[in-house]
């Protein structure tokens, strides 16, 4: 997925803050995101063609289509990125910098707004702005949960933020983990048995509280999010610390019986397997 990740205001100190793999790729897809709002707003011809893998739905692609400093932010994060590239790997040039610098000369007048506004998450990690509103603080989690565990900072330290967030992050997730595990195992079951519901099993109410995160069916969505997750090992391992946070609420919110038949009923239309005149979706 073309991506870029806010990981401090400054764009230089983000772009030192980013791993390797990185470094490598994403000054490339700042370029391609730019490249494509030139293509939208139909102003001029920018010097990368348009792309199919970039939809107008794109989380960055909107929010630096909102005002001419996201826009800026974006250029010059892809220039700081180049300039990190040609420290790390000791190289002269990068293919890209010609094309950030044209895009920087030329910012679409057709962007109206000027001031900077609140970063867009891809879809994919949305959840992270919900639980953490500040844009850097949910970025830098998510960064800790998926993007840069297995990476390095060569000719450069690791993020200072970067251990503190990410032990956070694993003992809240412990946490977490298993207060979901305790609700649907134990106490929802329980609920269930004296109130007399339909909803019993284990590993119903796991569906239920999965399948309303993804707000589809969790076991097909998590097959398009391969960088994120392993079909073949428990998802509740897998998640990050907003998913996990948000399934706890949603496992919480289902001891009220009328919730746990909407969001049961939703856990069905997403599976295709009700087909009343229920059609609107109960979020939590």
């Amino acid at each position: 997925m073309v991506n870029l990740f806010y990981l401090d205001s400054n764009p230089k100190k983000c772009a030192q803050y980013y791993c390797d793999k990185h470094v490598v790729k994403i000054s490339v897809e700042i370029a391609q995101i730019l490249s494509q709002i030139h293509h939208i707003l139909g102003e001029s011809i920018p010097p990368y063609k348009s792309c199919k893998a970039i939809p107008k739905s794109l989380s960055p692609l909107k929010w630096a289509m909102e005002s001419k400093s996201n826009y800026l932010y974006c250029c010059n994060l892809g220039i700081e990125l180049v300039n990190e590239y040609k420290f790390r790997y000791n190289k002269d040039t990068h293919k890209c910098y010609d094309v950030l610098i044209w895009l920087k000369n030329n910012i679409p007048s057709k962007i109206n707004k000027k001031n900077r506004t609140k970063f867009k998450l891809t879809n994919n990690v949305k959840t992270y702005s919900e639980y953490f509103p500040n844009p850097i603080e949910a970025s830098r989690f998510m960064y800790v949960d998926y993007k840069c565990k297995n990476d390095k900072w060569t000719k450069r330290e690791q993020p200072d933020w970067f251990l503190t967030y990410l032990n956070q992050s694993n003992s809240e997730k412990n946490i977490l983990k298993e207060k979901i595990m305790d609700n649907v195992r134990n106490k929802l079951p329980e609920f269930s048995r004296k109130n007399n519901l339909t909803v019993r099993r284990f590993h119903s109410f796991l569906r239920v509280c999965y399948d309303n995160l993804f707000e589809e069916k969790w076991d097909k969505k998590i097959l398009e999010l391969k960088n994120m997750f392993d079909p073949k090992k428990p998802l509740i391992g897998q998640l990050g610390l907003a998913h996990l946070k948000k399934v706890y609420d949603i496992s919480n919110s289902l001891f009220d019986i009328e919730i746990l038949d909407k969001l049961n009923k939703n856990s069905l239309i997403y599976r295709g397997k009700l087909k009343d005149n229920y059609n609107i979706q109960y979020k939590i």
